[in-house]
């Protein structure tokens, strides 16, 4: 019988393969996440009433709760209510779901989510596992809106006003951190 030597070679394809496969699986199931988030953020402007009214208020704040629980997972309790009271002051909240339920447009979270998922990392915890982390994301994205690449594009009021309420709820969360 004869023995296979690995060579450095074949031993980095077979770790390669193992990486692709579980590569493959993450961004299946962060992908799954995302789409399902979007999809239940274009769906909810029916669900929850736009006024001013505490069910209203409840029912959105238990919806960025579920939200917040799939992005980050392991993030304190106080980065989560940092989260909540940040997108009720601001009227959005980090992945671009406005107070009436609806997916208002493509967060930097959201953007910054993608690409973690591209380069194989997790997406399932984004914001880290302590106020610092999550300070640090909400800090890269707050620079990004200021700093964004496509500063040249016109842009409508609609995504002008969506953008400043994106910054004003960073700002919000990093001062409630």
């Amino acid at each position: 019988m004869e023995s296979k030597v690995l060579t450095a070679n074949l031993q980095n394809d077979r770790f390669y393969g193992e990486y692709c496969k579980i590569f493959k699986q993450e961004a299946n199931q962060s992908g799954n996440a995302f789409a399902d988030a979007v999809s239940k953020a274009g769906n909810l402007e029916r669900s929850f009433d736009t006024g001013k009214d505490a069910q209203g208020k409840q029912s959105i704040r238990k919806y960025r709760e579920k939200v917040f629980d799939q992005i980050a997972a392991n993030a304190p309790a106080n980065v989560k209510k940092a989260w909540l009271d940040a997108a009720d002051a601001a009227g959005t909240d980090g992945m671009g779901i406005s107070n009436s339920g609806k997916l208002d447009h493509i967060s930097q979270l959201m953007i910054m989510r993608v690409e973690r998922g591209y380069r194989g990392e997790s997406t399932f915890n984004i914001l880290g596992n302590s106020v610092q982390s999550a300070m640090r994301v909400a800090r890269e994205a707050l620079y990004a809106l200021e700093h964004s690449l496509s500063s040249n594009q016109p842009r409508t009021a609609e995504q002008i006003e969506n953008r400043e309420k994106e910054k004003l709820f960073y700002q919000e969360f990093i001062k409630r951190l």
